[in-house]
């Protein structure tokens, strides 16, 4: 608390304002907790659960769609010419692993040098796993 020799007033209000920005950084600090409790380690967090299938089946929807055909019922066609795999074919690979599709989206990129390299999808990490872990679901 800040006490200054001007008047009541002027003495309320700074104190006021002290309380206030310590009850903002204590929320701030709670949701910050919280957040860091969501994320949890990825592979805590990445269970082949239905809820993650349908977050990569959607998120594939929106991100890989217009190169890939992701799953039956696909909403768009495919822009590209000769079309990439489709998901079904890529979860079919003897060498398709959660570790190996990671890496390929997260390393594979158009370049000058590779012309026909896979675009970055500017996804984030969690969500390269919730398509992975969607595209896996597609082995049977």
């Amino acid at each position: 608390m800040i006490f200054l020799n001007v008047d009541a007033t002027t003495q309320i209000t700074i104190t006021w304002l002290i309380m206030t920005e310590t009850a903002v950084m204590r929320a701030m600090l709670s949701w910050f907790v919280v957040c860091l409790m969501s994320v949890g380690p990825a592979s805590a967090q990445m269970v082949n659960s239905t809820e993650t299938v349908r977050k990569g089946r959607d998120l594939a929807a929106i991100a890989c769609a217009n190169c890939h055909v992701v799953g039956a019922g696909q909403p768009s066609a495919r822009v590209l010419v000769p079309p990439a795999p489709s998901f079904d074919s890529i979860a079919k690979r003897p060498d398709t692993s959660a570790d190996a599709l990671e890496n390929f989206v997260a390393t594979t990129r158009r370049s000058l040098d590779r012309p026909t390299g896979m675009p970055n999808p500017y996804l984030l990490a969690y969500q390269v796993q919730e398509v992975v872990t969607y595209i896996l679901t597609l082995r049977k």
